[in-house]
Order: structure tokens, then C-alpha cells, then sequence
């Protein structure tokens, strides 16, 4: 691709989402409008509570970290042509994970020491793993598409953590939640008056990482030419079967993994709560961080950045100008469909036109 190519198509891209986020901004601007409210002010405290001061910016970088892992979980399945929704049970299950080896483990087996955070961390991913290995099964096996099988491990997952989280691992002190990881397991904050840790470091090292392995390795290179073309990669040998297992494995690891840095590196309660409140939406947020960072999980990174602002910058509206947390929430999901789109229609097209229907 020549320098003139490459030149136009970025800035195609930056028109596209530039026009993408106008229209977004308009239509939660009638939105609040509608019901009474005064857009300008809301979207000032929507944007200055996430990236107004030096502070809110870290505590913006604290919600982006666990988008950064969901966003490149969705990344890697969008490659090879797979719409994994299932990231958000996945997160779930990662988590869980990480509460029982980071801290039901350590209680049981006290010498652990500085072994229980890897520990934690490796749950979680394995977990997450775990949980989307169902869908890749049934994908392989018996050709379920994976939307449907994974809305119905979401919810399978929904339900079973928050009955582990109210039964067999919750807090006896405080049974509205899960125990807490231990001390051991923990990020330290970075930042005096942030509730930013170095569970960023992790999450910008595998984001990286994933985008090395999709673009340096074999398996990377499997992985995109199922998702462009079926027939080519079977006639160049590549088994299909096995790429998409392989796939799923990495993504609900990546998924899983981001639900673990919410118990083990968002202070300061450490744990899950029994409404799964601090976990709920991870996954299907990471959905629009990949799609509007065109599902490249290196700039997941960048686009992780943005929606955790907004999420910060929402607890702004409320107190500052009267939007309601429902509303908040109804204008971030407008703003984030706006810029999800462009890139989730390629995804569609491509879809059709690669498995000729």
C-alpha cells in the first residue's frame, strides 16, 4: 500500500468516525432534550468528568483497563470472521476466578505469598477459557451460530456467579458481596487519589501482545484467512475446525482475564458484588471499544480510552446536571452505537460475502 493510499484511508477513517460521533452527539442531545434536559450542560459534565483534570483522566484509565481485554477478546473472534458476544459471561466467569484463587486459595493454603496474584490472574483467564470453549464446541460440532449460543452462555453465567457470589464464596462480613481477593492479589494504586493500579500495565501488554500474535504468527495468520476467505484456508490445509476452537481459547482468556483486573486492580472494594454490578457490561462494552477501534486489539487501547471516559464522565451528570443515571447511561449507549456502526456494518458485509449468502 503506497503513502498516498495509506494517507487517504486514514483519513477517511477519521472523517467516518469524526461524523459518526457528530451524529451520536445529536441524537443524545434530542434524547435529553425530550425529556426536559439541558444537553449542552450535560454532555460539558459528560465530558469534563472524564477527561476534564489530571484526576478524572486516571480514574477514566481505571474503567478503560478491563475494555482493554474485552474489547481485544472481541478483536480476536472478529478476525476470523466469529461475532463473540459471549465475552461478557466470559468476564464473568474471569471474575470468579479470580476471587477463588486470589482469595478463597489463600486462605486455605496460607504460603502462598506473592504466587497468589499470577494465581488469580491465571484463574481468570482459564475460566474465561473454559467458559467460551461451550460455544466453540457447539460452533464445530453441531454448526450453532455463535449470537445464539452465546447469549445463552451469558445468562447461564449470569446466574451462576451470582449464586457463588451469595453462597458458597460470598463475605461473611459482608454478604452484599464476594470475599476479596487478598492483599497479595491486589495492583497497587499508582497515583495518590486515583483508583488507577497497575493492572493497566497487564492490560496494554496483552492488548499488544494479541495484536503481535494476529499479525507475526502462524496461528494469527490461520485466524484472519478463515475470516476472510473458508474456502481458500481449506484448500491451503488450514483446519477450520481447530482455528476456531484455538480462536475462541484466546478471546475468552483475553475476556476472562479483563473480569479478573476488576476484582484484583479496581479499589477499593476488591471483590464482586452480589448484583455483579462491577462487572455487569464489560463484555458487551468491549463489543463497541473493538468495533470502533475497527477491531484491531492495538488500538483497543485508544478506543477503551474514550468509552471508559465516558462511563467516568456519566457519574458527572447526575449531581451536575440533573440527567438521571438511567438517561446517562442511554445517552453513553447512543454515543457508542454511533461509532460501533460503520465498522459493524463492514463486519456484516464481510460475513455475507464470505460465506456467499
Amino acid at each position: 500500500m503506497s503513502l498516498r493510499t495509506t494517507v487517504v484511508y486514514v483519513l477517511r477513517r477519521i472523517a467516518e468516525a469524526s461524523l459518526a460521533l457528530i451524529i451520536g452527539l445529536a441524537a443524545s442531545s434530542f434524547l435529553m432534550a425530550i425529556y426536559g434536559y439541558d444537553p449542552g450542560k450535560a454532555l460539558y459534565w459528560l465530558f469534563y468528568g472524564g477527561f476534564g483534570t489530571s484526576t478524572v483522566f486516571l480514574d477514566s484509565l481505571a474503567y478503560a483497563t478491563p475494555l482493554m481485554l474485552t474489547g481485544a477478546a472481541f478483536a480476536v473472534c472478529a478476525s476470523a470472521g466469529i461475532f463473540n458476544i459471549g465475552t461478557e459471561g466470559q468476564a464473568y466467569m474471569g471474575a470468579v476466578g479470580a476471587v477463588v484463587f486470589g482469595g478463597l486459595l489463600p486462605k486455605l493454603v496460607p504460603t502462598l505469598g506473592f504466587a497468589t496474584m499470577p494465581l488469580a490472574l491465571l484463574g481468570s483467564a482459564i475460566l474465561g477459557m473454559m467458559w467460551a470453549l461451550g460455544p466453540a464446541l457447539l460452533k464445530v460440532l453441531r454448526g450453532v451460530h455463535e449470537v445464539i449460543s452465546s447469549i445463552m452462555f451469558n445468562w447461564i453465567a449470569f446466574y451462576t456467579v451470582m449464586y457463588l457470589v451469595r453462597g458458597p464464596i460470598t463475605n461473611p462480613a459482608r454478604p452484599e458481596m464476594s470475599l476479596p481477593v487478598e492483599p497479595q492479589a491486589r495492583f497497587p494504586v499508582l497515583f495518590r487519589g486515583s483508583i488507577l493500579t497497575g493492572a493497566i500495565y497487564v492490560a496494554v501488554i496483552a492488548s499488544v501482545t494479541t495484536y503481535l500474535v494476529l499479525k507475526l504468527t502462524k496461528l494469527g495468520f490461520e485466524m484472519r484467512i478463515v475470516g476472510a476467505n473458508p474456502d481458500a484456508a481449506r484448500y491451503g490445509g488450514v483446519s477450520i475446525p481447530r482455528t476456531i476452537i484455538a480462536t475462541y481459547l484466546l478471546s475468552g482468556s483475553l475476556a476472562g482475564l479483563g473480569g479478573g483486573l476488576i476484582v484484583t486492580g479496581r479499589p477499593p472494594v476488591w471483590s464482586i458484588y452480589g448484583t455483579l454490578g462491577n462487572i455487569a457490561n464489560t463484555g458487551f462494552d468491549g463489543i463497541g471499544v473493538s468495533l470502533i477501534a475497527m477491531n484491531n486489539p492495538a488500538a483497543v487501547v485508544v478506543s477503551s480510552i474514550l468509552i471508559g471516559g465516558l462511563w467516568n464522565g456519566s457519574r458527572f451528570m447526575e449531581p451536575y446536571a440533573g440527567v438521571c443515571s438511567e438517561l446517562s447511561r442511554a445517552v453513553i449507549g447512543l454515543i457508542v452505537m454511533a461509532l460501533s456502526i460503520p465498522e459493524a456494518l463492514r463486519f456484516v458485509r464481510r460475513a455475507f460475502k464470505r460465506w456467499g449468502t
